[in-house]
């Protein structure tokens, strides 16, 4: 994947190398890393794992911006971004820095301090390219938004964007991920939702059209812009062989469907 990585103390730093200069300023230059820290993973914690889709998508969000994103990048104001199911970051910090864009990482609340911890070891890069980033607790499906850390989330509706990577893992995961995607994404038409699901195996390919089938059938339903395949590696691994393989990676852009009337 291009990523080199250290290690201290059982946790790992991987840095990823970004080589596009078209949404940094001159005085930045074109290359930058991110430093990304992963503490051993404990139990089902796959949150803090940097999974090969954040990079894999990470790495196309310019090509997005000026293709089928383009239109939400016309103004002059830093575009609010919303990711779910942030993990550790990667995917959302990119973003803040290719886009210019005031983006908020979100994820469960045990996952928070190490993606809070991500977002303060690259904010000075962030800052450097004109983006903003911050991490706070969202928990998909929950009504419970005054509970909530972020003041943000107890307005519905507010994104123009929302991005999320690899967010499949259970078999109830459509269905609540489509619920919160329902709950943050404005009901305007020039809305857009990014979505990247790796098709590991038949399981993944199921989840994948489970998600699909949900979007479409929402109280609000969302319509496939457009949609490809990427392919790039996955580390998908079992114990201690952290082996990479190359995986189709399925990405979808969405809108929100048209009123009829």
């Amino acid at each position: 994947m291009g990523f080199s990585a250290s290690v201290a103390m059982g946790e790992i730093i991987r840095r990823w190398p970004f080589r596009d200069g078209k949404n940094v300023s001159s005085e930045c230059g074109s290359d930058f890393d991110l430093a990304i820290r992963e503490p051993p993973l404990t139990g089902d914690s796959l949150g803090l794992k940097t999974w090969g889709s954040s990079y894999v998508l990470a790495q196309l969000l310019p090509q997005f911006a000026a293709g089928p994103l383009a239109h939400l990048f016309l103004g002059e104001e830093p575009l609010d971004v919303l990711e779910l199911g942030s993990g550790t970051g990667l995917l959302g910090i990119a973003a803040a820095c290719l886009w210019k864009a005031d983006v908020t990482l979100t994820d469960l609340p045990d996952i928070i301090p190490n993606l809070s911890h991500n977002a303060e070891l690259n904010r000075e890069t962030v800052e450097a390219r004109g983006g903003r980033v911050e991490a706070a607790a969202l928990t998909w499906g929950s009504d419970d938004y005054a509970g909530e850390t972020h003041p943000r989330f107890r307005v519905s509706n507010r994104y123009k964007l929302i991005i999320v990577a690899d967010p499949l893992y259970d078999d109830h995961h459509p269905e609540l991920l489509s619920s919160a995607i329902n709950t943050q994404l404005s009901l305007e038409s020039d809305a857009r939702l990014l979505v990247m699901v790796p098709q590991r195996d038949e399981t993944t390919k199921g989840l994948t059209k489970s998600l699909r089938c949900k979007l479409e059938q929402a109280s609000s339903p969302l319509t496939l812009v457009e949609d490809a395949i990427a392919s790039g590696e996955d580390d998908w691994g079992e114990g201690e062989t952290d082996e990479t393989d190359r995986v189709g990676f399925w990405w979808g852009v969405y809108r929100r469907e048209k009123p009829s009337w």
